[in-house]
């Protein structure tokens, strides 16, 4: 019955023509979809392309769009690209206000700082200050390093430690320097030797003065530490002679590096070891035997920085013995005046931090524990502290000392809840990385935006914003503006750039191998120190003005802009925008304060280097450029600070970089003076 009605609808299908249509409805939607979706790609596609009117029009509305789009783009960056730098100035005066600063906290629960009870008593001070005399007098009838180091090993040994000496010799401009180091070991009796702590001193300080206070505090540390049993964690008592150079060749031989063979640093292997150093505290206690404060020096080597709880504990134990402590021989009151006194104190202390930080070379034998990753803090004794009449006597600096170490030895693992990234106003606040970051960074932002900008102007040199495409009337074809064709793009000239930036970073290369050299001769050549700064500027100025143009002019002409090429000044600057700007940012993550002295002379600078006839304005760009330059900033710090300072900061600098691994000189001459040679070259050049 089914097959029959199925059969005699097929009968009404053919004969009826409205049932026909109804039928092949379905067929119709389907055809109508595969042509749809043949539209949209493939061939058919393209051929559909061509045939739509509209298709003219809608090409050249997109093309008009982006150029519209990269038109505007580069007028707000050549209007407010400026403006990011002039924030982060703004920003970076806004951070002494204590709305930026946050208090001091433990954030690992287990230190528990001052939370025990402490047993250094008047008895244990009796040694300290006989120890303080001894010492002294050994210092006035000897000269030799031997001497000290075979008097505290002797010492060491009678509190029961294992304790030996180490023989180093330092090779200088002036000859070699002979020293010795002297460490012992106090096996914890709860301890399996797998943990240390570092209790070290040097026996001169780095003002020169014999630190007698120092060196007696820790041999009365290690006498007092053999009395307890609660110890944890193995104690390594080190006396370095001299600093910072001892604590080199110390830290070196206990991590298993051995001296090579014409090497600025040659020194024995350790006879005694212990477990991995986690923490590590520094004594410099010169003058006389009570103090009015504490210092706390938290900077090491190439700006870094000890965990912050580390620092924190450090600060609650001596506030806890009723012991102000300094940052940068400066103690913040209880209380200020006003806001604005506040504000100016904190900013002093903030230059300070940021120029010790900046430099990044060791101001103590703390800073190079930071190379094998080991919290490390100095703590020196100040006599004399402006507003400070209370005197701390030894028995409060005694306990406060223990209190530290009983708290580390707490520990069960590694300090690593807080952070190591951080600005000090104060001994007791910090500015978190959240809020120094932005600004450091904003800083050299203005020169990646301008030269974004510049690689847009380069390639396509638009002088205003081109006008929408139009159809011609009664015909399917459309109308557009000069500004969309095609043919009007012009090439970026990119050769003579690279050549450019090569030369000028190879000539930073040469002046990181010989300055050792130059170091050298200014020191025994009996040459005064401005004659050499005098001549290096006549090479550095021959190199700008003469060598770089003539090489440039050799391989690719003059580099003026033509109907074809844009000019080579623009791709130059371009390219050193954008490297400069990179190595700031980067910088600012390892070391901010470094890249804040920089970013602050030399993105203006830079960004205002340009070809130019205008001898006022030419005149005024060599200006910035030769303050913005290593030179240059010399020239600032000695009007500053005055001229042994600069010339102290050029010694330690050359001698961080071959004896401790700083790398403030690499930087300086592989990095930021090449690009400022470019930005010399790219306002002699041809417009």
């Amino acid at each position: 019955m089914l097959r029959k009605q199925r059969g005699n609808s097929q009968l009404s299908h053919s004969s009826s023509p409205l049932l026909k249509i109804r039928l092949d409805a379905p067929q119709q939607h389907l055809a109508r979809m595969l042509r749809f979706l043949r539209r949209k790609s493939g061939p058919v596609a393209a051929a559909e392309k061509r045939t739509d009117p509209n298709a003219p029009i809608k090409e050249l509305r997109r093309a008009h769009l982006r150029t519209v789009a990269e038109y505007y783009l580069r007028v707000a960056i050549n209007k407010g690209s400026w403006l990011f730098y002039v924030v982060g100035v703004i920003w970076l005066l806004f951070l002494p206000q204590s709305q930026f600063h946050q208090r001091n906290y433990v954030d690992e629960n287990a230190l528990l700082p001052g939370q025990t009870t402490k047993y250094f008593s008047a008895l244990d001070y009796h040694f300290v200050k006989e120890y303080r005399t001894h010492i002294q007098a050994l210092a006035a009838q000897s000269k030799i390093a031997a001497d000290y180091a075979s008097f505290i090993e002797g010492e060491l040994r009678s509190f029961g430690l294992d304790a030996s000496t180490q023989d180093f010799v330092r090779f200088a401009n002036h000859g070699p320097v002979d020293g010795s180091n002297a460490y012992g070991v106090f096996r914890a009796p709860r301890s399996d030797g797998t943990e240390a702590i570092v209790i070290s001193t040097p026996f001169v300080a780095q003002d020169g003065r014999v630190n007698a206070g120092g060196v007696a505090y820790l041999l009365a540390l290690a006498k007092f530490v053999t009395k307890f049993s609660h110890w944890s964690k193995d104690f390594v008592f080190v006396v370095t002679h001299p600093s910072p150079v001892g604590t080199q060749a110390w830290l070196e031989a206990y991590h298993g590096k051995q001296s090579q063979e014409g090497a600025a640093l040659r020194y024995d292997p350790l006879a005694v070891h212990s477990g991995v150093i986690q923490e590590a505290l520094n004594l410099e206690l010169t003058g006389s035997d009570e103090y009015a404060a504490v210092e706390i020096d938290v900077t090491g080597l190439n700006g870094q920085l000890p965990n912050a709880d580390l620092v924190s504990t450090v600060v609650l134990c001596n506030k806890y013995e009723g012991i102000p402590v300094a940052l940068h021989q400066a103690v913040a009151p209880e209380k200020f005046e006003s806001d604005w006194n506040s504000y100016l104190f904190k900013a002093d202390i903030l230059k300070e931090y940021v120029k010790a930080q900046a430099a990044g070379l060791p101001r103590g034998n703390h800073a190079l524990y930071a190379r094998y990753h080991i919290e490390a803090v100095t703590l020196r004794g100040l006599s004399d502290v402006p507003g400070r009449t209370y005197r701390i006597n030894g028995e409060q600096l005694g306990r406060s000392i223990e209190s530290m170490l009983r708290s580390l030895n707490n520990l069960l693992e590694r300090l690593h809840h807080s952070y190591w990234f951080y600005l000090m106003p104060t001994a007791s606040a910090y500015i978190p990385l959240s809020r120094y970051l932005p600004p450091v960074a904003l800083l050299s932002v203005t020169l990646i935006l301008e030269s974004v900008r510049m690689w847009l102007a380069a390639g396509e040199q638009l002088t205003k914003c081109p006008s929408p495409p139009t159809r011609i009337p009664g015909t399917k074809y459309a109308m557009r503006s000069a500004e969309l064709s095609t043919f009007e793009r012009i090439n970026r000239p990119v050769f003579l750039p690279i050549v450019t930036l090569a030369m000028c970073h190879a000539a930073g290369a040469f002046a990181l191998y010989m300055a050792p050299t130059i170091r050298f001769v200014a020191q025994h050549g009996n040459i005064n120190p401005l004659n050499m700064s005098a001549a290096i500027l006549v090479v550095t100025a021959c190199l700008y003005g003469f060598l770089v143009p003539t090489l440039q002019r050799i391989m690719e002409g003059s580099g003026a802009s033509t109907q074809k090429s844009s000019a080579a000044w623009t791709m130059v600057k371009c390219f050193a925008c954008i490297e400069l700007g990179a190595a700031l940012i980067a910088l600012a993550t390892l070391n901010p304060s470094l890249s804040i002295l920089l970013a602050l002379p030399s993105v203006p600078a830079m960004y205002l280097a340009r070809p130019t006839s205008n001898h006022v304005y030419f005149w005024g760009q060599l200006v910035a450029l030769f303050v913005a330059s290593p030179v240059g900033l010399l020239a600032v710090m000695v009007f500053a600070d005055g001229l042994h300072s600069a010339l102290e900061t050029v010694r330690l600098a050359v001698d961080g970089y071959t004896l401790y691994g700083a790398w403030l000189l690499p930087f300086l001459c592989l990095v930021y003076w090449p690009l400022n040679m470019v930005a010399h070259v790219i306002i002699g050049m041809e417009q």
